[in-house]
């Protein structure tokens, strides 16, 4: 276990590790080869989201690696998503995926947030906590790519609409402040259902 100032150093490194990460993504995008920037691309997005879930475990005081296979989950989902480019435009030519006229369904917000929300709560009903856990883990892996295609075409919930760009040096500091947010929630909910716990398991006193 990590004295507090082992957490509190690690929580730094962590959250200027996404910053960095994102930064030297972002640069990479200006490369001359299509090919390099989307595998660039591609790459800072699994990482952003890696490091993210990462340092949601740090902050929840849980073991980086005894998880470590959801930090993969998280890395390989946040990769994914990219694959509607390719199935929008029903071609696996990467320059037909990087021309398209609109975006691919699996870069609207609504979608994690939805699936999210349906694993929290049939993980309720079958009281499986691991059920919910992958709906944080999928939550945190779409909106973390998400959050770092907001600073060029904005947050799309559909069916309602697109939210407008996010100014770039805002978006930085929102992918850093991302994990701590989930975390938060996270503990927010489960404080929630310990109350409950305790409500119920309470002898009936007359």
């Amino acid at each position: 276990m990590f004295s507090i100032q082992q957490k509190l150093i690690l929580q730094l490194l962590f959250t200027s590790l996404i910053g960095i990460t994102s930064y030297i993504g972002d640069r990479l995008l200006q490369q001359k080869s299509e090919i390099l920037r989307a595998v660039s691309d591609n790459f800072t997005h699994a990482t952003v989201s890696g490091l993210t879930w990462s340092l949601i475990l740090i902050i929840s005081k849980k073991s980086v690696l005894k998880n470590i296979s959801k930090v993969f989950l998280c890395f390989f989902i946040a990769s994914f998503v990219d694959v509607d480019h390719f199935l929008i435009a029903i071609s696996w030519r990467l320059q037909d995926a990087m021309h398209l006229q609109k975006r691919g369904f699996l870069h609207c917000s609504t979608i994690p947030i939805m699936t999210w929300l349906f694993l929290l709560i049939y993980s309720k009903m079958l009281n499986q906590p691991n059920i919910s856990d992958y709906g944080w883990i999928i939550l945190s892996s779409f909106l973390s790519h998400h959050i770092r295609d907001a600073n060029r075409r904005g947050l799309w919930f559909c069916p309602f609409g697109s939210t407008r760009p996010i100014p770039y040096y805002f978006y930085l500091s929102l992918s850093m402040a991302f994990p701590y947010f989930i975390e938060f929630c996270m503990s927010l909910l489960d404080t929630q259902q310990l109350s409950e716990k305790r409500i119920y398991n309470t002898p009936y006193v007359i």
